[in-house]
């Protein structure tokens, strides 16, 4: 750059910063006397695609919870609390790859089946930890080989169907043979239920992506509920910004199929409206601006109306000579 010649605002060689996505945590709830601050998130089918789960498959796996409860346990949280594992929902928990040894917290959990989330440079290894947990309590194991949390955007699909077929495979196999009125028996009543506990190296990165974008998925909440939820009862879960965009486009993923997949399930006495045709690029240009000779380069115009004319850089040569 010329010496004579000065950036006209503040000027950066770095690439762009996008802005970053907070999202609260209301660690200063009010409380009443004898009772613990909570943050109610209510489920919503919203934006659940029926598609992966129907509303009888729902029911089983939520229970029919009208409200979810988060406790704030940010006020009496302890540093040695992250070697251990939080229950974030009734049938999920998340925890360090550590937990996995505790035998005793997994019987008296009752936990079906561990979601070891790692490194995928570690994945011809099996975790000796995970395979005693399988072969001395039964419990399924599973795990997810990601190369970082960039990574765990194009598992989640799968991951959340694995998890949500275990929960349902759990409860359906209680179920006995027909009685005379055509209803299944249970083996025990109330049913036993299903428990996920989904893990990583620190329990504090990968795994509450995973059970964030679970909780999104299955109860059609937005990013920030999710986060919110997840870290009141994980104070240490960390959710960094590639995490947060990341979820954020998941966010956008489900809620584009479930609008196509609503499009698409006909309602009974309402009429499937016909597709339309999508405007070709020369539908969208003006008549006026074909016969001024503008075509294409006045499509985008309004963009530009009312800014004021911007210089980068400025020559002060031609101030000082005036």
């Amino acid at each position: 750059m010329n010496k004579t010649t000065v950036p006209s605002a503040p000027y950066t060689r770095r690439p762009p910063s996008p802005p970053q996505l907070p999202y609260p945590i209301f660690l200063n709830q009010p409380r009443r006397a004898g009772s613990r601050a909570e943050f109610v998130l209510t489920p919503s089918y919203d934006n659940v695609d029926p598609g992966q789960l129907t509303a009888e498959d729902l029911a089983i796996i939520t229970q029919n919870q009208p409200q979810l409860v988060a406790p704030n346990v940010s006020g009496d949280w302890r540093y040695e609390q992250r070697r251990e594992a939080q229950r974030i929902l009734e049938f999920l928990y998340i925890g360090p790859h550590a937990v996995i040894r505790d035998h005793d917290f997994l019987r008296r959990e009752g936990i079906t089946m561990i979601v070891v989330a790692r490194d995928s440079r570690l994945a011809n290894r099996s975790m000796a930890s995970v395979d005693r947990a399988g072969g001395t309590l039964g419990v399924r194991c599973q795990y997810i080989d990601v190369e970082g949390p960039r990574d765990l955007i194009h598992g989640f699909p799968q991951t959340i169907r694995d998890i949500n077929d275990h929960l349902l495979s759990v409860y359906r196999g209680q179920m006995q043979e027909m009685d005379k009125n055509d209803r299944l028996l249970r083996k025990s009543d109330p049913p036993v239920r299903g428990k996920v506990l989904v893990t990583c190296e620190s329990g504090n990165e990968l795994a509450p992506a995973i059970v964030a974008a679970y909780i999104m998925s299955v109860f059609g909440k937005d990013m920030q509920s999710a986060l919110q939820f997840v870290g009141l009862q994980r104070f240490c879960a960390c959710f960094d910004e590639n995490t947060k965009r990341l979820l954020q486009s998941w966010q956008d993923i489900l809620r584009a199929r479930a609008s196509v997949a609503r499009a698409r399930t006909p309602v009974p006495g309402r009429p499937v409206p016909e597709a339309k045709p999508k405007r070709r690029l020369d539908q969208l240009r003006d008549h006026n601006d074909d016969e001024m000779g503008l075509g294409e380069c006045t499509m985008d115009r309004e963009r530009f109306l009312g800014r004021d004319a911007f210089v980068p850089f400025v020559d002060i040569t031609n101030d000082n000579a005036s």
